[in-house]
């Protein structure tokens, strides 16, 4: 760990030195305005599915700054408030099928997904919601990859450390090979990238987006001392499972999402009611939520040594695994299929 702090460091002081790479010079010279503006974003939106919504988590990146640059305070700022902040037990990387960082209490057999269940309510927090879309000509030039750290943190200078070790590790996961046969996964950094893979992966264009309602904070929930009941489950996609494509939001200074899919999934949207409802005031857990969940059916080729499965007593294979989509996340299904 002490050598990776080291090199990482080291790296932020050399791209302090190293503005003038070629990279950063061909972006830094081109006359379009790094970011999509949101009536752009909104345009090309309705270009490929008119009269269909907008999801809310991409929405959110529409109050991002926007223009040529983004100023060094602003970056700052930004870091500070949506930096991915881990702590020791946040640091076990417990499931090989998505490459985030997370617990095992986000994890849920799909059983639970009916109308009177209880649960303790776990979503995971939303790392840079706000950041804005790179411009697709931009977003294409630059090479997402760990070999051109120096000049990708030099675009974004100046870097804090904490802010190099997140672009490092998001970097990182993006270059992870595939651990779950039959995954299909990619980085994306524009909005039609997005929709192209997902396009790609599910053979199909005619797609809807879906994502997480805005009851959800970003900050996620954590709910260790206080129960939710499941009040009113709806399917998105049938019940026979389908293929789907979930994009989660990265930390990154401008929108970079992790788009995978791990299929076949059946996708729920669910209300939960908090026990105690309004009554509990200093609560700082919302008292309704409706969120989007993902189960992915086919779990043969999962991790078989997550304690998920010494609780239910099964083996990979044996049951699916369930999880909520974060405030940021966006996922992808044929129109045909919801």
């Amino acid at each position: 760990m002490c050598i990776v702090l080291f090199l990482v460091s080291f790296l932020v002081a050399t791209a302090e030195g190293g503005r003038d790479a070629g990279l950063v010079t061909r972006v830094k010279e081109t006359t379009m305005p790094y970011y999509a503006s949101p009536s752009e974003l909104n345009a090309y939106w309705q270009s490929v599915f008119p009269n269909r919504p907008i999801p809310s988590s991409l929405l959110d990146h529409l109050s991002a700054p926007s223009g040529n640059k983004m100023k060094d305070t602003e970056k700052e700022h930004y870091w500070s408030v949506h930096s991915d902040r881990l702590t020791e037990g946040d640091a076990k990387i417990f499931h090989n099928w998505a490459h985030r960082i997370a617990s095992e209490k986000l994890l849920y057999p799909e059983t639970v997904f009916t109308a009177g269940s209880k649960i303790n309510l776990y979503i995971d927090r939303a790392v840079a919601l706000h950041s804005p879309y790179l411009h697709r000509d931009i977003a294409d030039s630059i090479p997402m990859s760990t070999k051109n750290f120096t000049d990708i943190i030099a675009m974004f200078a100046p870097v804090s450390p904490s802010m190099a070790r997140d672009m490092w590790s998001t970097l990182s996961s993006c270059e992870h090979p595939r651990e779950v046969a039959g995954e299909q996964k990619a980085c994306t950094t524009s909005l039609e990238s997005m929709k192209g893979f997902s396009a790609l992966a599910l053979g199909t264009g005619d797609l809807r987006a879906f994502s997480t309602s805005l009851d959800v904070p970003e900050e996620g929930i954590s709910s260790p001392s206080q129960r939710y009941e499941v009040a009113a489950v709806r399917a998105i996609t049938p019940r026979v499972a389908t293929n789907t494509v979930t994009c989660h939001i990265m930390s990154f200074p401008v929108a970079l999402f992790y788009c995978h899919a791990v299929n076949p999934t059946r996708i729920y949207e669910v209300t939960l009611k908090r026990e105690g409802g309004d009554s509990i005031p200093e609560s700082r857990t919302p008292a309704m939520v409706q969120a989007l969940a993902v189960c992915h059916v086919n779990t043969s080729g999962f991790d078989p040594t997550l304690r998920y499965w010494v609780k239910l007593g099964l083996k990979p294979g044996a049951a699916s695994v369930c999880h909520f989509l974060t405030r940021g996340d966006v996922l992808w299904a044929p129109a045909s299929a919801t």
